[in-house]
């Protein structure tokens, strides 16, 4: 479980989402100009790729959303190439991608285009222009929310608290919708610097995961996710199920836990849960993943992958994806406990949703002046 901000699979929600998702867009930049005039031009920052095409179609996607909801649009590009590029989607179509300079205290393309608002879709694990705290225009979500400052502690913190607030409304036990989580660092696995501490906390985590197991007569073996607690982008994760895991660890494993995207050093990392999937997507081990926009639901895929098992990252090599409407979530569980489960998709889109508002407290203890 994980919480993006800078979302890069549009390209991946199912049609039918899709169309709704463009009357959610509309609405909801209207809920956030509030009083003051929404914008008419909008502008996308993306990931510096020019040559992963599913990424180039991600973008695509998202322009046409934009552009449907009835904005102007272009993507934008300030890495401090001069030219235009005009590259290929994995699907064979077209976008341009403009330069942009600051001109009076606002981003603008040699063109003449002056986006009243900016879209980012880059999380700057490595750190961002500063050009962006130069300009006037608003950046959604914020430049200093990428993972060169955010921690997914942080976000299990807040997520953990609200999920313990439904929970008591609900009435249900908070365990089913929690998740364990604690941060460790600082780290660095090939030095060997705080490993002890890693293996002192997942040894710890264990225990109690294995108590709760047994609390709620589930006969399995516990996992632990151990993560780059700065994001990952399937990078800097392994899964362990003791802690002679961690401490016999070889090179290559030290190595892939030492860098994360961007080369940026990983110094701290997430010990978390492991909670197994029960999904099963062409006879591959799979999960959701759900999309929304400033909170409202618009759709969502799932990530399969044939060489991983229900403990597993998927987010690795082998992985596929297939796009998923929202009525169709309950078909994907093969197990027989869950075939009476017809409003499944409400059960994602609380989680989601969950998740959702601990992203927005973290947005305002971050920014808060």
């Amino acid at each position: 479980m994980d919480c993006n901000l800078y979302p890069a699979g549009f390209n991946n929600i199912c049609e039918i989402d899709l169309e709704q998702a463009v009357g959610i867009f509309k609405d909801q930049i209207a809920k956030i100009a509030g009083q003051s005039a929404p914008p008419s031009r909008i502008g996308v920052i993306p990931e510096n790729h020019t040559e992963n095409k599913f990424y180039l179609e991600n973008l695509h996607q998202l322009r046409s959303i934009i552009e449907e909801a009835g904005f102007e649009v272009e993507i934008i590009r300030i890495d401090g190439i001069p030219e235009k590029l005009t590259l290929t989607t994995a699907s064979e179509k077209s976008i341009v991608q403009h330069p942009a300079r600051v001109e009076n205290g606002k981003l603008r393309t040699p063109g003449g285009f002056t986006p009243d608002w900016l879209i980012l879709n880059h999380d700057y694990s490595a750190g961002y222009p500063k050009m962006l705290d130069e300009i006037s225009q608003p950046v959604l979500p914020s430049h200093r929310m990428g993972w060169h400052s955010r921690r997914k502690s942080t976000h299990f913190k807040f997520y953990n608290e609200l999920a313990t607030e439904f929970a008591a409304l609900v009435g249900i036990d908070p365990w089913l919708i929690s998740i364990e989580s604690e941060a460790v660092g600082p780290v660095n696995f090939n030095d060997g610097l705080g490993v002890d501490r890693v293996a002192e906390t997942a040894g710890r985590m264990l225990k109690s995961i294995e108590d709760q197991y047994q609390l709620h007569s589930i006969d399995r073996k516990p996992a632990l996710f151990i993560k780059n607690d700065s994001g990952t982008y399937g990078m800097g994760i392994m899964v362990i199920h003791s802690v002679d895991e961690l401490i016999s660890m070889n090179r290559r494993t030290k190595n892939k836990m030492s860098m994360g995207k961007g080369k940026t050093q990983i110094e701290q990392v997430l010990v978390q849960e492991g909670i197994p999937t029960q999904m099963v997507t062409e006879g591959s081990t799979s999960e959701p993943v759900i999309y929304l926009m400033n909170g409202h639901l618009i759709g969502g895929f799932i990530r399969a992958n044939k060489e991983r098992d229900e403990m597993d990252n998927l987010n690795s090599q082998g992985m596929f994806f297939k796009k998923l409407c929202f009525k169709d979530l309950s078909d994907c569980i093969k197990t027989k406990e869950f075939d009476e489960l017809p409003l499944l998709e409400a059960v994602y889109g609380v989680i989601g949703r969950l998740s959702a508002l601990a992203a927005a407290r973290e947005i305002r203890q971050t920014l808060a002046p």
